[in-house]
């Protein structure tokens, strides 16, 4: 996490588990702060670091699954380019084949139109055997051919899985967001009451503690 944030969260920490752990300071302000509210700001605390181990979780996984899809979906688009580069130069002349590869028309920016160009593309190649004799001179023999067949027929699957963890990950940070500006909320008025019967020499008691109100 930032470093403001967490060193926001442990000055929280020490504030809460300080307090809760001092029973001359909680008699002093136990008619603003009962047992219950003390307790509630250490439940507060937990549910912050919890939210924030879940977003780091969260966010590492979803950086996974992207890196996983992007590097099926660069082979494949690598592959598409240069059947197409290949298709342009041996095929110029063949309005047919061409048309077959779909040379004529540009690679979609949008993730199913690129997609439907793909299938398209290695359709032609596979009913053709012309254009796979042609390819495999370029290094697009029937491995690599064979090798974009099956990243194609997976890739949806890693675009869901990306599609998700980022959604997780947009739900974990929410939720950091939110549990975080409560205890914040929680942890200012505390201060505030800690500076109404603190004063001068005896703000001592709570520097001791690693306490500041200020």
């Amino acid at each position: 996490m930032p470093k403001s944030l967490q060193k926001s969260l442990e000055e929280c920490r020490i504030l809460v588990y300080g307090l809760s752990g001092n029973e001359a300071i909680k008699t002093r302000i136990a008619a603003i702060y009962p047992e219950e509210r003390i307790l509630n700001g250490i439940k507060l605390y937990e549910n912050t670091k919890s939210a924030f181990e879940s977003q780091s979780a969260e966010k590492i996984e979803s950086t996974e699954a992207n890196r996983e899809f992007k590097i099926v979906y660069d082979k494949i688009y690598g592959q598409l380019v240069k059947i197409r580069k290949a298709g342009r130069y041996f095929f110029k002349n063949s309005a047919e084949l061409s048309t077959l590869l779909r040379l004529n028309k540009e690679v979609p920016t949008n993730y199913a139109d690129w997609k439907n160009l793909c299938n398209e593309t290695l359709n032609a190649v596979l009913q053709h055997v012309v254009i796979q004799d042609k390819l495999a001179l370029v290094e697009l023999g029937p491995e690599e051919i064979t090798e974009m067949v099956q990243q194609l027929e997976k890739i949806d699957e890693l675009k869901i899985k990306a599609q998700k963890e980022d959604g997780e990950a947009q739900v974990a940070t929410v939720r950091k967001q939110e549990t975080f500006n409560a205890l914040m909320i929680y942890c200012s008025d505390l201060r505030a009451c800690l500076d109404l019967f603190y004063e001068r020499s005896e703000r001592q008691t709570l520097e001791q503690l690693g306490i500041l109100v200020k």
